[in-house]
């Protein structure tokens, strides 16, 4: 008799995308145990032992709920806090502590023979653009002509291959403040090779890419092999170079996935071992569909209050059952 009945759900706790997957499994009858790892070691204690199967048997419990790890059949792994440890301790007991947290419960909970939407540790790699980009070519995706560098004199012969505008944008998601102002997050740039600046450019990698004409752009939300296309158009210039830049100047419309783009979509997955992923396209004004970047732990609920697309469904339907379909 199979006694995985357990949908794991590791997030914040008050994060309102892990909200609507845990109501959405709720409609669907799943029982569902939710925690952040961020509450070990002071709220979330956790007991295991190894099994003779080679597996563990334990739990994980805090006042509010218990864990028999033997039961969990799938994770939800959706942006949990970090550990908040005891206090008074010295800085490299604090190190020392959060290190063994991490090897300790990260590696409880990393073997478990459950469904990962997504594993953190694939996550982690899959976030790699240049990984991304080698990875969606090879799988049939097309992708915009790239330069890696931190070589400003690259720049210029780059744009002059290209025979078009080039656009200097960020590696990383990183969201930063400086001299105390709002969070700020850099995005997709046009840039002239004349103005790029020798030793700035020195100072780290950059990712300068062909400007890709576009008719829009899609954000392609993919639950196990289940793409879920919505058209994002701008009306402003800046939402028209990245329209993470504006989103008061976008509409939304759901759209039809090309099965040759689909394809290639699932081959990206399962090379990477993702679940999910949250693509980014350019539709070019001849209707070509060129990858910018996926995104492990991309956002959504915006769009299925937008437009309708049943995402959370879809993502308690794949945790529940193993398949979207």
């Amino acid at each position: 008799m199979n006694t995985k009945d357990t949908i794991l759900v590791l997030t914040s706790a008050d994060d309102p995308t892990a909200d609507a997957v845990t109501a959405a499994l709720a409609q669907a009858g799943g029982k569902v145990v939710r925690f952040d790892t961020g509450d070990f070691p002071i709220e979330l204690r956790l007991s295991a032992t190894t099994t003779a199967e080679g597996g563990w048997a334990g739990l994980l419990s805090t006042c509010a709920d218990t864990l028999d790890l033997e039961r969990v059949r799938s994770v939800f792994y959706w942006r949990p806090t970090t550990f908040r440890l005891p206090a008074g301790m010295s800085p490299a007991d604090d190190v020392f502590a959060a290190v063994e947290a991490r090897h300790g419960i990260g590696g409880l909970l990393a073997s478990l023979d459950a469904l990962w939407v997504n594993d953190p540790v694939k996550s982690a790699a899959a976030e790699y653009k240049p990984l991304q980009l080698a990875v969606a070519a090879g799988s049939g995706l097309a992708v915009p002509r790239t330069l890696l560098s931190n070589v400003a004199a690259d720049v210029a012969p780059f744009a002059k291959r290209v025979g078009g505008p080039v656009v200097c944008k960020p590696l990383s998601s990183l969201v930063f403040t400086e001299d105390g102002h709002q969070p700020t997050k850099p995005y997709t740039t046009i840039i002239d090779p004349a103005d790029v600046h020798p030793e700035a450019f020195a100072a780290t990698a950059h990712l300068v890419q062909e400007y890709v004409s576009k008719a829009f752009e899609a954000r392609v939300t993919v639950v196990g092999t289940l793409p879920i296309a919505v058209a994002i158009r701008s009306s402003s210039p800046a939402g028209r170079v990245d329209w993470r830049a504006d989103y008061d100047s976008l509409t939304y419309e759901r759209i039809d996935v090309p099965d040759a783009v689909a394809t290639g979509i699932r081959r990206f997955l399962i090379r990477l071992g993702l679940s999910y992923g949250a693509f980014d396209f350019v539709i070019t004004p001849e209707g070509r569909w060129v990858m910018l970047e996926c995104n492990p732990a991309g956002q959504w609920l915006w769009l299925e209050h937008e437009t309708g697309a049943p995402i959370a469904a879809a993502l308690a339907h794949l945790l529940l059952k193993g398949t979207w379909a």
